[in-house]
């Protein structure tokens, strides 16, 4: 046990239990596995798991960016893509087809180490993903085709994901700075020019070194006969030759010496951030678990210290500040990331974060900094073994990369061995100016700043935060065509089947009903659960944004945030500290219509969990110094979102469609702006009261402990009228609209098309999933086959049905090259208006009908995926088998109710087409297509 926090002993609201931290209590669940090795060198692991009728299968290639050389970056990527297009048996876009038919899911990413594909379906289809894993791994061949379609593929996702985003690059020039002669020095999207010169015949050598069962892992995880699976296993894959011994080419990183600094400018970025990147050690290093446990104490959480010293002090310089190790089989990183207010200094703001870890390396954590990242870091592991797929991640990584498999199931322990003196000797042997390369990102023009290069770095300027996210790991969608399988030259076996075994079996789905009764006039649903420790909870609220006043959008949200913020007995910091030494995650978040109190926590900590949520629902202090943080917070946050062109575009399609109604409502700097602490205590005094209230409770949690602690969340509190809301909704378009919002130096058209259509309680919902379906799910759909495989317009195309409670939409979303936004707009509406004017294909109706039942299975596979379901019923009034008889439903659904759905609802002389890029090059090419409006971006309004 740990001593009590500061402040916290003698307030009156809270138990002595409350004082205490119990991480040394956690139990850590195992992973059940087994290995083999074949004669060939493929590692083979099973993990049965008996959770639902689930199962995953992943193959990793040990094959990453860091394998390429130096003037072909981005092979492997490339292979993440080509591998997709057939090989001996299995047609171009039959892969995924089948694995997306059964509702499960097939993908594949790519990061500096591995090249993986993941398959995860329901259980009676573990031998059809094996199959085609092996026969993908035994036959793929290099085409000039494929390689083409595929590169021009890449480069539309090098433009989405690199080259049009404001902060696109900054993950490029951050390994660039940091690495000097290892392969890490790229990240793995690769370089475009590379690419363009890269030959059929050099992409098939490196195949044939890199993709052979003797450097891959095949790891099966999920319910399934383990038996069974062996014996496909050896028919499908003992047979497969191994590949040649080889040397990988990447250099070792020669010793840093001195701190490596980068300043770049952007004319199309709002905010500054900076990042830090520490050179540490390899994966298998034991020292990883402490570096771990060191970034959880610098940057996780509000009780961490960056935020501390930060952001959440008295006098803030950041709205944002993380950090996180970036683990690599090689040397890696551990990251942090701060995110300026507009009136701090950069360099000042680089100096305080060191600051902070010059202070960690000279005292060390404290214990009780120790206890929490312990508990977090345990938390993590338990959380780990819920789906099939998080188990095969694991168990894949520490074979391959830790060398050593049963380190999985050491882990907890390593955890718990981690010291005070653990933590404060990492610091400094990974935390020193030798090791640390640091880049800004500032917005404006300057002249850019590398340290390698120069002496000084130019003048400061103003910034904000971002978000710091990890974009190292490309994860695709994977929409090609091709017509017919490959020719290969494969010695197959002679019994080798010519076609994927598919089971037509389907499996039902069941989802858990739980218990239903009413406490304190809240009505409180429970579904047990004792799969893994944890307890999940929901309390949802009838009331939300929707009812804000004009001029305050934004209310609702700056609210639910101040609840945490400070509380009777705790202020706002240590109150995180509490929630966060226990493991015990509590969210409060407006969601239009409705407003929703989420936690999770581990059972031994239920009680707990519940008191503290108590304490942030009824007893929020709403501190002046927490609102004026949490208000500069969310107007650098939203500036952020402003500069973003996705982001733009469903703003203003929602405005657009909806005007002035609280559908069609935005916040904006302004309305941030005069949002005052009094509108924030009015809005929860009226919201947050138990009135139509529903609490939802689900885990390892019996009826009995459900009743009590739903008991001790609502006793005494008050119920009040909930506010009354008209949703005076606009007509709707009779005739095509096109706005173009300006963004001169986009390097991408970004488009989203929309109309109105019907709502969630309309019986067209079920043809709409249908007609959905084959629009955009998976390689086949016809979005993807025109608009990608066909056309190459674009990295990815959707057209789907989103019915809301209040009303609905049909939205097609699509980016491309500004220079052919005009054609990815009218063959969008080409394959629209096929699906109006000729009704879809029997085996296109059968196989979208087939894809929602196996879905539905495969949402059992947690027992929150299934609390959401519940949610769902119950805030639509749907039946509580709901979701057991939609397959039955959408089975139903024929030819003509596709036809007429699309009919009904869609029609491309209405729609509503918001584009961002630039103007200069767009509108000239949407002349007569519709009346065109143009808006410069939202910041220089």
């Amino acid at each position: 046990m740990i001593a009590a926090v500061a402040g916290l002993v003698g307030a009156p609201s809270v138990s002595p239990a409350l004082a205490f931290s119990v991480a040394e209590e956690l139990t850590v669940p195992t992973i059940d596995y087994e290995t083999e090795t074949l004669a060939n060198g493929l590692q083979v692991i099973y993990a049965p798991m008996d959770n639902a009728p689930v199962v995953h299968v992943r193959v990793l290639y040990h094959v990453g960016s860091r394998d390429e050389q130096p003037d072909r970056r981005g092979f492997a990527h490339m292979f993440e893509h080509m591998m997709f297009r057939g090989s001996a048996h299995v047609a171009s876009e039959q892969h995924m087809d089948l694995i997306n038919a059964t509702g499960g899911n097939s993908n594949a990413f790519t990061s500096f180490d591995q090249t993986t594909y993941i398959n995860t379906v329901p259980s009676n289809h573990l031998e059809m993903a094996l199959y085609l894993e092996a026969d993908r791994m035994a036959s793929f061949q290099v085409t000039p085709s494929v390689l083409d379609t595929e590169r021009n593929v890449v480069n539309e996702e090098w433009r989405l994901r690199v080259a049009n985003p404001p902060y696109g690059e900054l993950f490029e020039d951050l390994f660039e700075l940091a690495y000097e002669e290892h392969h890490y020095q790229w990240t793995p999207i690769g370089d475009m020019d590379d690419l363009a010169a890269a030959q059929p015949h050099e992409l098939q050598a490196f195949h044939d070194v890199y993709y052979n069962p003797n450097n891959a892992a095949l790891i099966i995880a999920g319910q399934f006969d383990v038996e069974q699976a062996k014996q496909w296993v050896d028919t499908y894959y003992a047979w497969i030759p191994a590949g040649d011994d080889f040397d990988r080419p990447s250099p070792v990183e020669p010793e840093q010496t001195e701190t490596k600094k980068k300043v770049v400018y952007k004319t199309n970025i709002p905010l500054t951030q900076i990042v830090f990147a520490w050179k540490t050690t390899d994966y298998g290093d034991d020292d990883q678990y402490a570096l771990n446990m060191l970034s959880s104490i610098l940057g996780d959480g509000r009780s961490s210290r960056l935020y501390e010293a930060l952001v959440g002090n008295d006098t803030p310089i950041a709205t944002a500040a993380q950090a996180g190790n970036q683990q690599l089989q090689d040397q890696g990183l551990l990251l942090a990331f701060i995110g300026l207010l507009p009136s701090s200094d950069p360099d000042a703001s680089e100096a305080a974060l060191l600051q902070v870890i010059e202070r960690i390396k000279e005292e060390g954590p404290t214990e009780e900094e120790l206890a929490k990242a312990k508990t977090q870091a345990k938390l993590g592991l338990i959380n780990s073994v819920a789906t099939a797929n998080s188990v095969a991640t694991r168990l894949g990584e520490e074979a391959v990369f830790g060398g050593d498999i049963a380190r999985v199931n050491r882990a907890g322990e390593k955890i718990e061995a981690v010291t005070v003196e653990d933590i404060k000797r990492v610091a400094n042997t990974y935390l020193t100016p030798q090791r640390l390369s640091i880049l800004h990102y500032r917005p404006g023009v300057g002249e850019d700043f590398d340290s390698r290069e120069a002496d000084e770095a130019p003048a400061t300027q103003e910034a904000a935060a971002v978000d710091f996210e990890d974009t190292l790991v490309m994860v695709d969608d994977h929409a090609t065509t091709q017509p017919a399988t490959q020719s290969v030259a494969v010695g197959f076996p002679a019994d080798w089947p010519t076609e994927p075994p598919y089971n037509t079996d389907a499996l039902s789905a069941d989802f858990v009903k739980g218990e239903t009764f009413t406490v304190n006039g809240v009505k409180v649903i429970v579904l047990p659960d004792d799969r893994i420790p944890t307890v999940t909870w929901d309390l949802i609220l009838p009331t939300g944004g929707h009812v804000e006043p004009a001029g305050k959008e934004g209310l609702a949200s700056i609210t639910a945030s101040m609840l945490s913020r400070g509380v009777e007995g705790m202020t706002s910091a240590e109150l995180s500290e509490q929630l966060e030494a226990r493991g015990i995650a509590v969210g409060v978040s407006d969601n239009g219509d409705h407003t929703r109190v989420s936690g999770r926590t581990t059972v031994d900590q239920f009680g707990e969990a519940v008191e503290l949520t108590k304490l942030i629902l009824a007893t929020p202090t709403f501190p002046a110094d927490e609102f004026a943080k949490l208000k500069a917070q969310a107007q650098s946050g939203l500036t952020q979102t402003l500069v973003n062109p996705s982001a733009i575009t469903g703003r203003e399609m929602s405005t657009a469609l909806y005007g002035a109604s609280p559908l069609g409502r935005n916040s904006t700097l302004q309305s941030l702006a005069a949002i005052t602490l009094d509108d924030v205590k009015a809005w929860y005094e009226t919201v947050y009261q138990p009135t139509g209230a529903m609490l939802f409770f689900a885990g390892d949690v019996d009826r009995e402990t459900a009743e009590t602690y739903a008991e001790q969340l609502t006793a005494d509190w008050k119920a009040g009228e909930i506010p009354s809301i008209t949703y005076e909704l606009p007509a709707r378009a009779d005739q095509r609209e096109i706005i173009i919002v300006d963004n001169p130096t986009g390097q991408q058209a970004e488009i989203l098309m929309g109309i109105r259509a019907y709502d969630n309680q309309s019986d067209d919902r079920f043809a709409g999933s249908v007609a959905s379906q084959i629009l955009s799910n998976g390689i086949d759909s016809r979005m993807n086959q025109y608009l990608r495989a066909e056309k190459g317009l674009t990295y990815g195309a959707s057209a789907f049905f989103n019915p809301g409670r209040i009303d609905g939409r049909f939205a097609v979303s699509v980016a491309t090259r500004p220079e052919t936004a005009a054609e990815a707009i009218t063959s969008s509406f080409e394959v629209l208006q096929k699906m109006i004017d000729e009704p879809v294909t029997t085996d296109e109706l059968e196989e979208a009908q087939q894809i929602v039942s196996g879905f539905m299975v495969m949402q059992t596979q947690t027992i929150g995926q299934q609390a959401g379901r519940r949610v769902t019923i119950e805030l639509n009034g749907y039946p509580i088998d709901y979701y057991d008889t939609l397959p039955r439903k959408v089975n139903a659904v024929t030819l003509e109710d596709v036809q007429r759905v699309m009919r009904t609802h869609v029609d491309p002389e209405k729609f509503t087409i918001v584009m961002v890029g630039p103007a200069e090059v767009l509108k000239p090419q949407l002349d007569g297509m519709g009346e065109i409006t143009v808006l410069p971006m939202p910041l220089q309004r």
